[in-house]
């Protein structure tokens, strides 16, 4: 934490989905980066590894998470006859679930940010780079948080493509996936420098930088 008492580096860790041992692989890496905060845009549950192990690790290691709508649907009963659904876990790991907010803010050298999953409170909206005209418009979480004065930035997942994308009074920032059926990386936002770092978290390349590219300020509103 800065002397101001805002966040200037971040790890921010994608859809987990289960990947236990690719998540412990990430946390050491960022354990080593002199991070001030390490994030998790959610989607914990269903995928091919142990979801006990997976929370567990996330508890153990301080990392600050949102829910994703896997998540959601899990205590629900919802979707689970999805391929590797997550069917039981401890109470440990359910009381764990249960307490995960869908959207923290955190308070930068930059301005303030939102983390979330889909888009703000909407778990599963489908924000990617070519998102254009009515997909658009058809997303109101979107547009509340670009009219949203105390919100500069939102970082999110969801859709599992990373990406960084400029709107009118909202800077977006999707942290991409571990999953080990896409690209697996994971992402350091520096808001001192202005830089968003990808690195990568597959097994035999885990924490090799992948790209750096800038972080913008919003988009003024014309």
């Amino acid at each position: 934490m800065s002397e101001t008492g805002k966040l200037g580096r971040l790890g921010v860790i994608g859809d987990v989905h289960c990947e236990a041992e690719t998540l412990e692989r990430v946390l050491d890496a960022l354990g080593s980066m002199s991070l001030e905060a390490i994030l998790c845009v959610g989607d914990l549950v269903d995928g091919h590894g142990d979801a006990d192990t997976t929370l567990g690790l996330l508890e153990a290691r301080g990392v600050q998470c949102v829910a994703g709508n896997h998540d959601r649907w899990l205590l629900s009963g919802e979707q689970r006859s999805l391929e590797n659904a997550t069917l039981e876990i401890s109470d440990a790991s359910r009381a764990f679930i249960e307490a995960l907010p869908r959207t923290r803010r955190y308070s930068t050298p930059a301005g303030e940010a939102m983390l979330c999953h889909g888009v703000g409170e909407d778990d599963e909206a489908w924000l990617l780079p070519d998102t254009r005209g009515y997909a658009l418009q058809d997303m109101p979480t979107l547009r509340e948080l670009m009219l949203d004065g105390e919100v500069q930035f939102m970082i999110g997942g969801h859709t599992h493509h990373r990406m960084v994308r400029v709107f009118p009074g909202l800077t977006v920032v999707n942290a991409g996936t571990i999953h080990r059926k896409d690209k697996q990386s994971f992402t350091v936002l520096d808001f001192a420098a202005m830089r968003v770092s990808v690195y990568s978290a597959a097994e035999t390349t885990t924490g090799a930088l992948i790209e750096e590219v800038a972080l913008p300020m919003p988009a003024p509103f014309e």
